[in-house]
């Protein structure tokens, strides 16, 4: 058997590299002179850079140029979800054309799911109407209340959203008549009822400025697969709460009703702890 080795038999071996001539008093390649660093090592008394990013600074917050209100809050039972819709009004007031950020903290049990729109109030109108368009806004989820963003909804210690408003979008929610309604919108799973048949959810209020914010009217409805509702509570909760009742606007209005002495929301004595427990009964099917 006969070997073809091609034209690496023909190519004769190379010969063998000269050692490199050091001159007297000269550094071997890759050797490192006497008093020098290695490469990649620290001088002596040279700190080594931090590996962790330096903090961003944030500018202090300005104070809000208006007082909010919840002017309505909208609660619809769709049974085994439920939808809240909060309208928070924000005045002129003495707003410069800036940018807004508001921490809205999340209701409980936490939302399906969570938006915001800038719709504008009309003079003379005391909140928007349901068909009135808004402006979507940009919102991100936060787990407390971030420095830059002005305290709105529920504690600066809960998770929720930021919901940022361009200076663009106020000014032309204040050209319709001086007025912008924050449109908070949210979807809850439904609770399992109580023992009395009940569900409920609560609602986040808040203060700004250290100041409680003013609950405007409160609205319970129902909307299919749901049956209509038979009755429905709502009273402030938390720490120091007023125990009073509040009164509820029911859609539609049954024929009959247990009221309580209700007194309306407005004129509840409001804590900055607050927030606004619903409770609602749905009327039973009619026997076939």
């Amino acid at each position: 058997m006969t070997i073809l080795l091609g034209s690496f038999a023909a190519s004769p071996r190379p010969a063998p590299a000269a050692p490199p001539v050091t001159k007297p008093g000269a550094t071997k390649p890759g050797a490192t002179k006497p008093g020098a660093s290695k490469p990649g090592a620290s001088k002596p008394g040279a700190s080594k850079p931090s590996l962790d990013a330096p903090a961003k600074r944030v500018a202090p917050l300005v104070p809000l140029a208006t007082l909010p209100s919840v002017a309505r809050v909208k609660v619809t039972s769709h049974g085994k979800a439920i939808s809240i819709v909060e309208e928070v009004n924000l005045p002129r007031g003495d707003w410069k054309g800036e940018a807004l950020r508001f921490h809205v903290a999340f209701g409980a049990p936490g939302p399906r799911a969570i938006d915001a729109q800038l719709v504008g109030v009309g003079d003379g109108e005391l909140e928007p109407d349901d068909d009135d368009a808004g402006e979507v806004l940009t919102i991100e989820r936060v787990p407390r209340r971030p420095l830059d963003a002005h305290p709105l909804l529920g504690r600066e210690t809960m998770a929720g959203i930021v919901v940022n408003v361009p200076a663009d979008a106020l000014t032309t929610a204040f050209a319709r008549g001086n007025m912008a309604s924050l449109r908070i919108r949210s979807l809850v799973d439904a609770t399992e009822p109580d023992t009395s048949g009940a569900t409920s959810v609560v609602v986040r209020l808040g203060a700004s400025r250290g100041t409680p914010l003013t609950l405007g009217r409160i609205v319970a409805t129902a909307a299919p697969p749901s049956s209509p509702l038979a009755r429905v509570e709502a009273k402030l909760c938390g720490p120091d709460a007023d125990p009073h009742p509040l009164a509820v606007g029911m859609i539609p209005r049954p024929p009959q009703v247990e009221r309580p002495s209700a007194i309306a929301p407005v004129l509840a004595v409001r804590r900055a702890t607050d927030d606004l427990c619903v409770r609602m009964w749905h009327a039973q099917p009619k026997a076939p």
